[in-house]
């Protein structure tokens, strides 16, 4: 099971069954900080249902798509090696908070 704490978005938005479920209720009844957490969720999710939407202008989108033809990125190789470097050094402070921990 995940740990409880990560797990009440999902139960405020009535997504979890079973031993989860069970688990985030257990928790709240005694964790006042968990409950309101779940309660402003829900609250937020609420206010979301509620909002409106309206149509942007027919101009709007070749705005957006002229910006963006026009800002520059990197070449994509350099996008690759971005996404490595992330990975390696998720992984050291992984490794770095495991041993600090144990």
């Amino acid at each position: 099971m995940s740990d409880v704490h990560m797990l009440t978005g999902a139960y405020a938005l009535d997504a979890l069954e079973g031993r989860e479920r069970t688990a985030v209720e257990a928790h709240c009844a005694g964790c006042p900080t968990c409950l309101r957490e779940c309660e402003e969720f829900r609250a937020t999710a609420a206010r979301l249902g509620m909002a409106s939407t309206t149509v942007p202008p027919a101009a709007l989108k070749g705005r957006v798509l002229d910006i963006v033809r026009a800002t520059p990125r990197p070449p994509p190789w350099r996008l690759r090696m971005s996404g490595l470097g992330r990975r390696l050094r998720h992984r050291a402070a992984v490794r770095l908070l495991s041993r600090t921990l144990h």
